[in-house]
């Protein structure tokens, strides 16, 4: 009992932590906030603080993990309830836009952050955690499109975990690049983020797709 007690305190803990920083670097910058600063948001002194986390970039890696796994569990979801693959592509795309709405100051690192160098993983907690949710995620995407292949929506023979990545990449590049070009989109195109995204999502889909 004194265990189970002694592990929900250190949860509410970190928690505390996470989200006082998380509101600071929303409010000053990840760079301009220190360790001192988050200290003080969270009502903890700064030998506390460095109790639960070794430095202001572990807290920030502990925070994109939370969102990753967000990501993933969209992704896992829509794979569960979603039998049409293209339903689920363009709820998968929908959920990673919302990400980046929430989150415009994670979106990069959200989506970008692979760690791979294998003496990092093994002593690094929050590392290891990373790179296994991002396995994860890859690995909901690469079954979505086995299934798109499977069903004779996408085209056959695509090398999955390419495309997966590169996907992945155009997604991300593409939801960016809508959110900082909204007027000029507006102006230009006569179209709104929204429908430009709509837009762009349909193309890269179109990209895979089986020919007609």
């Amino acid at each position: 009992m004194a265990q189970k007690k002694e592990n929900r305190l250190v949860r509410f803990n970190r928690q505390n932590i996470l989200e006082a920083a998380e509101r600071l670097f929303a409010e000053k910058g990840v760079r301009q906030t220190t360790m001192d600063d988050i200290a003080k948001a969270a009502d903890y002194s700064k030998s506390t603080v460095y109790v639960y986390f070794k430095s202001k970039d572990e807290i920030y890696d502990w925070i994109i993990y939370t969102h990753m796994c967000t990501l993933r569990d969209a992704a896992n979801s829509c794979l569960e309830t979603t039998v049409d693959f293209t339903a689920c592509y363009f709820s998968i795309c929908r959920s990673l836009t919302e990400l980046h709405d929430r989150y415009p100051l994670y979106f990069s690192s959200i989506t970008g952050k692979i760690p791979v160098d294998a003496q990092a993983l093994a002593e690094s907690e929050i590392l290891r955690r990373i790179y296994d949710v991002g396995e994860e995620t890859n690995a909901a995407m690469a079954l979505l499109f086995q299934r798109g292949m499977d069903e004779g929506v996408l085209r056959r023979g695509l090398s999955v975990g390419p495309t997966v990545f590169t996907l992945w990449a155009a997604l991300g590049s593409l939801i960016e690049m809508a959110g900082s070009k909204e007027a000029y989109l507006a102006e230009q195109m006569g179209l709104s983020r929204e429908e430009f995204l709509q837009y762009g999502f349909q193309m890269l889909l179109a990209s895979v797709k089986k020919e007609a």
